[in-house]
């Protein structure tokens, strides 16, 4: 039982860290379309995988599909890399970055 709750938490804990990504997003994604950040600088970036499962790795693709701005493309056949199209990036390093340690970092501590 106990470990069930500990499991339920963590799911919650991805649950909440997903939405802060996602309104973040959004605000992000208007202000570009609203013209307030200028010219779109789209790019597709490489995000390097500390997450191994398959099922980790899909939920990760997803999140990325869910938050405005950003969609997977595919995986590496060694499924060691994400490719993610984001619809304006500034810096690549960065972008990769927030993924890893937003998106990724959640989805690690309930899958590996």
């Amino acid at each position: 039982m106990k470990r069930g709750l500990i499991a339920m938490r963590a799911w919650m804990g991805v649950a909440v860290g997903f939405l802060i990504e996602l309104a973040k997003s959004t605000i992000t994604v208007i202000a570009a379309v609203l013209g307030v950040s200028g010219r779109l600088r789209p790019a597709i970036i490489a995000v390097p995988l500390d997450t191994r499962s398959a099922s980790g790795i899909t939920l990760l693709a997803n999140m990325v599909t869910l938050t405005p701005g950003t969609t997977s493309l595919d995986v590496s056949e060694d499924q060691k890399t994400l490719y993610v199209h984001a619809l304006d990036t500034a810096d690549p390093d960065a972008a990769v970055q927030s993924i890893k340690e937003t998106l990724e970092a959640q989805v690690r501590k309930v899958l590996p």
